[in-house]
Parts: structure tokens; sequence; C-alpha cells
């Protein structure tokens, strides 16, 4: 489209915008006006312009132009304000060019326009919303990039979701931002569980053999199964009653047993990650499991991990509160529930181990120095077993000698708690490991006293200006 200079109309109350050139042009003028100064060398060449949808820019030409040349002009508008100052104003997201040319034909400036959609109300919101922030908007096309530097990764998160208020999709968002100082996050776990256990046996093993001429004729026999405890572990035995009557021998021996447990189990993983980072920790072992075996007897295995292991990614929001996504355990090797398998004919028979595990997984939100139970287990459990002598046993008074009974209650009770703290590294000197102060006991002290270390000692000054006085540390018994 060409127009004559003398028949475009004048452009009043020219938009603000943002310009953007390529070095030959210039730019002079204040916030309300941005007018681009071509250079008279430089005026043939082709320059570079983006746009805002709905902003302009003003561009004064070196001399005066009579001819504009725009390829798109539903992109971009061109008006001559006079025939040396040129308004171009962006009308919609696109790419067009424009080039102008003087009375003699001759071009003056040629131009590469790209008009995207406006994005500096979307920049002042997000500066004014997250304190702090630094974050610059561009767009290209339908979409927009962010760029810049925020405090945290909880103010980058919640710049994307501004900018993705603003577009058609979530994908049309590219997240370009950086953050100024990335927090580290110590996370502190507490696993404790107690498990208490009790068994109680009391029964009468009867055994009658009735001998006719040396030989065995019949025999009938009452031995308790011992149903919960599997076998007579302790406890009492004794033979209360043993008879003959004739070629008749009866016995009976009186089986009491009685155990109680208590069983304690604490496990403080600690583990430090970086704001956004995911972080693993693992103090146990590794036992073999078999995964198939070929035509020849050899058997492959894998290996499966067991112990205490934490993992877990923070994420440092606003305020100083944290966002956890962790998972915790503690395993342990149990015979029970093993799995044994045959290694071909003749060969060995491989038992693989069961676990005991206590687990946990979850996404919770906590301030730093807060703590939080996410998991706790309550769990009762009794089982009784009774074995009798059919007949015998609802015997007034003699019945309760026919009688077997097995008893076994527990209790388990779980709790794990998680604190996360905001940490920062500090002077090596103000950190301190077990074997710090350790002195070994030398062999006077390990025959003579039984020894296997001496007492702790301290530097003079390092609990001056302290509450307590003394040695201090880790001290192994």
């Amino acid at each position: 489209m060409i127009r004559k200079a003398a028949l475009l109309p004048v452009l009043a109350g020219v938009l603000a915008g943002a310009g953007m050139l390529m070095p030959a042009a210039s730019y002079a003028g204040d916030d309300a006006t941005s007018v681009i100064k071509v250079d008279p060398g430089a005026a043939a060449s082709t320059q570079s312009l983006a746009l805002p949808v709905g902003r302009s820019a003003v561009i004064d030409l070196p001399v005066d132009a009579r001819d504009v040349l725009v390829s798109n002009p539903l992109v971009a508008e061109a008006v001559l304000r006079t025939p040396r100052r040129i308004y171009i104003l962006g009308l919609k997201s696109g790419v067009t060019d424009a080039m102008f040319f003087d009375a003699g034909g001759r071009r003056l400036l040629s131009l590469s326009i790209r008009v995207d959609q406006n994005t500096s109300a979307l920049a002042d919101t997000i500066n004014r919303i997250i304190p702090g922030s630094s974050v610059r908007v561009e767009a290209i096309n339908d979409s927009v990039i962010l760029s810049g530097s925020v405090m945290n990764a909880g103010d980058a998160d919640r710049a994307v979701q501004l900018a993705k208020a603003t577009v058609t999709g979530p994908d049309k968002v590219l997240d370009m931002i950086s953050i100024a100082g990335k927090d580290q996050v110590m996370l502190k776990v507490r696993i404790v569980e107690m498990d208490r256990q009790v068994i109680k046996q009391l029964g009468v093993n009867w055994n009658a053999l009735i001998n006719q001429a040396g030989t065995t004729a019949s025999a009938l026999q009452t031995v308790s199964t011992y149903g919960v405890n599997g076998a007579l572990l302790g406890g009492l035995t004794s033979g209360a009653i043993s008879a003959k009557f004739g070629s008749t021998t009866v016995s009976a021996d009186l089986q009491a047993f009685e155990r109680v447990g208590l069983v304690r189990t604490l496990a403080e993983p600690n583990l430090t990650a970086i704001s956004g980072e995911s972080a693993k920790f693992l103090v146990g072992g590794e036992f073999p499991v078999p995964t198939g075996e070929t035509t020849t007897g050899q058997v492959s295995i894998e290996f499966k991990p067991y112990g205490v292991a934490l993992g877990f990614t923070p994420v440092v929001l606003s305020s100083g509160r944290i966002s956890l996504k962790l998972s915790t355990e503690v395993s342990e090797l149990n015979n029970q529930g093993a799995f044994s398998v045959a290694t071909g004919a003749g060969g060995p028979i491989l038992v693989v181990p069961a676990l005991t595990v206590r687990r946990a997984e979850t996404t919770v939100e906590l301030p730093t120095g807060g703590a939080l139970m996410i998991a706790g287990l309550l769990q009762d459990k009794s089982e009784q077993d009774l074995d009798s002598l059919p007949g015998v046993k609802d015997l007034p008074i003699l019945g309760a000698l026919f009688r077997s009974r097995d008893y076994q209650a527990g209790q388990t009770e779980l709790v794990v708690i998680v604190t996360p703290y905001l940490v920062s590294p500090t002077s090596p000197s103000d950190l301190q490991t077990p074997i710090d102060g350790l002195q070994l006991a030398n062999d006077q002290d390990t025959i003579l006293l039984g020894r296997l270390n001496k007492a702790f000692k301290h530097e003079p000054d390092a609990t001056s200006g302290r509450t307590y006085q003394g040695p201090y540390g880790y001290v192994v018994e």
C-alpha cells in the first residue's frame, strides 16, 4: 500500500510505546513518547522494530519522505505527521515491512516490524505483587517469556501463575526466571517405634502307652501344639504324674512358659538440600533376591536395599514456609516370611529373607523450625489357642488337666515426626564429629580396667561464655 504524504491524515494523541531498533537507530524522548532518530548514513539499511499491540513509535527521518509502503497494513500502520516525522502504530500480533521513499524515489528507510501482545501491564503486576522481584516480560506471537530474577522459588512460581492467566494456555509461558539466592533446607526426621510382646503358655502333656508282652499294642498321646509360640523355648517342664498299670504306663508333664519382650526402635536421619532440588539418604545395605534361573542351574540375582532411607524435595515459599514432598522408610531383615528356593537338582537351598518395613510418603507445608507428625500407628493384637482332649476338657476340676493354653498379646506404637530448617553454611570449627576429642585407651587401661577409650577432653576455651562446664561431645562407654 503506497500513500502520498500530502494525503495522509494527521494522527493525534500518539500512544506511548516501547520500540526496539537495531544499533543504527537511537532513542530520544521521555516515557510519554518514544522517538527513534535515524542516522543519515544508515538510512538506507534495513532496521528492526518491535512494538506491543496498541503502542506506537515515532521515527525522525534525515530528509523529507514522500511515499510509504506497508506490506501488511493489518499488523501495523505508518502515518506521516510531517515529511520527516512518521508514526508507526501496532495493530495486532504479526510481522510486516515498511519502506520510506523521498521525492526522487530513493529509499530512505526500510523497517522490519514485529508486533507482539502488550506485556507491560503483566510486568508491572508481577513486580508490584512480588516484592523484591525484577521480572521482565517479552512476547513472541501468542507466547510470553519471563526473565529476570526473584528472591526464591516460591516467588518464581507465583510469577508463572500470573503469566498463565494472560495467555490462551499454560504451555504459552516460557519460564527463564533466575533465583537470586537459593535457600537450603535441612530436614530432621524422627521415627520412634515401641513394640511390646507378651507370651504365656500353660498345659499338661499326657502320654499313655499300652504294652503287651513287651511290644506296643496301642498309643494315646495328647501333646500341646503350642500354636502361638511354635515350640517350648523355656519356662518349666516337670514330670507331675507317672504310673504303671500292668502293661500300661501313663505319664504326664506339666509345661509352663511366659515371656515379656520390649523393643524400642529409633531412627533420626537428617538431610540437607537446595530449595527445589531432590535429595536421598540411605544407611543400611542390600540383600540378594533371585530373579531367574538358567537351564544349567545358574541363578541370577538382584540386590534390594534396606535400612534407614530418606528422600525429600523442599520448596521454600514466602515468609519462610517450606513445602516438602518426602518419603521415609525404616526396614530390616526378618526370617519370618522368608522364601526358600532350590537351585537345581541337588543344589543348595537359597533363603531369601523378608523385610519388616515402616514407610511414609506425603507432601506437607510447614514453617522453618516447625514440627509435624506425618504418620502414626497404634496396633493392638492378641491371639489365644486352647488345645484339649475331646470329651474330657469339660469335666469339673479334672478337665483342667487335659487342656493346654497358648496366649500372645502385642502392642505397637509408631510415630514419624518431621522438622525442616532453613540453614546456611558455617565455619568448619563450629561443626563436631563423633571422633572429636576421642582418646583411645592404652594397653594398661584396656587390660587392667577394661576400657576401650579414655574420657573426652575439651580445649580450655571451648565452654567459655556457656552455662555448662565439663566434658562434652559423644561419649562411648
